[in-house]
């Protein structure tokens, strides 16, 4: 099978890889915008907020070549569908990570330390799927090259299954974080509204991060 690259030119699935780098690249802020929220840092926190309001628009111009360079008929092992799927996760973390910054620039945070520290260790947590997902879409699409034949197809699997483990750690992280943060004596409601903002755009990125886990599954055993 030809690498799509060779019969139409740039291939969506190099696209699809760019645009996951640069979605991570805006989910990467997430850690010291949290530590900017924290210190109360509101200067740090603004400079932050447009940095990933810049990343974001990169990404939908990259998403939007994406989906250009899809043709209603594809000579490729992967449905179109597929592709698009993934592409529209991808776009939705962007979008979450974004509404993370907005609602950190409301007001600076004061957390008792506990609950500070689990707070960051959830930061970190979707931080780091975000990564394993990079890595996964760049390893599907070396695969992509090959027709997914081969015995790099098991490896990609796993890397998928640790998808799926980290954003149930992500999930777990989160429960504990809320349970913290709710009864922590002193706390005061606009904190708590706050806090629920922030972690629910956290689990809706480690969501639509198993979902593009998930897709390019779908993507892989079709074939």
């Amino acid at each position: 099978m030809k690498d799509l690259g060779t019969i139409f030119g740039e291939s969506p699935f190099e696209l699809v890889t760019a645009l996951a780098g640069k979605i991570h690249e805006c989910v990467a802020l997430i850690r010291p915008i949290a530590d900017a929220v924290l210190a109360g840092d509101m200067e740090r926190l603004r400079a932050l907020q447009d940095s990933i309001s810049r990343l974001e628009e990169e990404s939908d111009v990259i998403k939007d070549r994406a989906r250009q360079k899809l043709p209603r008929r594809m000579f490729l092992s992967s449905q179109r569908e597929d592709i698009l799927a993934v592409v529209r996760q991808l776009d939705r973390i962007g979008d979450k990570a974004q509404n993370f910054a907005v609602a950190a620039s409301f007001r600076s945070l004061s957390l008792p330390s506990d609950v500070a520290a689990a707070f960051l260790e959830l930061v970190d947590k979707v931080v780091q799927l975000s990564e394993c997902l990079l890595g996964l879409a760049q390893h599907v699409a070396s695969l992509q090259k090959e027709g997914f034949e081969g015995r790099d197809i098991d490896e990609t699997l796993v890397r998928i299954e640790s998808v799926y483990r980290m954003e149930w750690e992500s999930d777990r992280l989160n429960r504990q974080v809320a349970r913290l943060y709710y009864s922590a004596p002193g706390i005061d409601p606009i904190t708590v509204i706050l806090m629920d903002k922030l972690c629910l755009s956290l689990g809706q990125i480690a969501d639509h991060a198993e979902n593009a886990g998930k897709n390019l599954r779908l993507m892989i055993v079709r074939n």
